[in-house]
């Protein structure tokens, strides 16, 4: 009796001491992983010059605001014999001023024009001797001397014929180079008026004012 009851005490120790060793792993106190997503800087982008948007100005020839000589009295012819010079025509320009209209010849090179200006019965071309006819009651032929170029690279290219919108100039007409003489021929409103002849420079220009008898 004594026996058996030493084997149940024995077997309910073991068992008690497998309960307690059960036990201890179903108690686990391990942390569950947290996962934080990586946090990145925002993108700085350097500032970037902006291109500049100016655009150049270009000089232009300031015979616009220039006013000249006084007008004569009378319409006859002037002249003017400067030194040989080597000018090339690259432009000729018609305007409107108040009390006048404005024709300039404008060249390139050396030297300045001497000028022959003064009305004419009839104008025919150079060279070929066709005659020229504008619009207009008198016609003043205008004569740059001495335009004589190295080569003529570059020549005034634009229309022979000018129809401008001015007060006493009716047409114009650009008969060009020849044998070192630039001429260019003009339509008087209402017959012979007064008129101015000077140069300006740089760049090299011949200005011819013909007055407005009606301003």
């Amino acid at each position: 009796m004594r026996r058996t009851t030493a084997l149940i005490s024995l077997a309910a120790a073991a068992a008690l001491l497998a309960g307690c060793a059960d036990g201890a792993g179903d108690d686990p106190t391990s942390e569950e992983p947290t996962s934080e997503a990586p946090t990145t800087e925002p993108a700085t982008e350097e500032p970037t010059e902006e291109p500049s948007t100016e655009e150049p100005t270009a000089e232009t020839p300031s015979d616009e605001a220039v006013d000249g000589p006084a007008f004569p009295d009378s319409t006859a012819e002037q002249t003017s014999d400067q030194t040989a010079a080597a000018l090339l025509l690259v432009d000729v320009r018609v305007a409107a001023h108040p009390g006048y209209d404005r024709l300039v010849l404008e060249f390139e090179g050396e030297g300045e024009p001497g000028w022959r200006v003064g009305y004419v019965e009839e104008a025919s071309t150079q060279g070929q001797g066709d005659p020229i006819q504008v619009e207009g009651d008198a016609l003043l032929a205008v004569t740059a001397l001495h335009t004589m170029p190295d080569d003529m690279t570059g020549y005034y290219d634009g229309p022979r014929e000018i129809d401008p919108d001015t007060e006493v100039v009716e047409e114009v007409f650009v008969d060009g180079t020849f044998e070192g003489e630039t001429v260019v021929v003009l339509g008087i409103d209402d017959g012979e008026q007064p008129f101015r002849v000077f140069t300006l420079t740089d760049p090299t220009r011949l200005v011819v004012d013909v007055q407005d008898p009606e301003d």
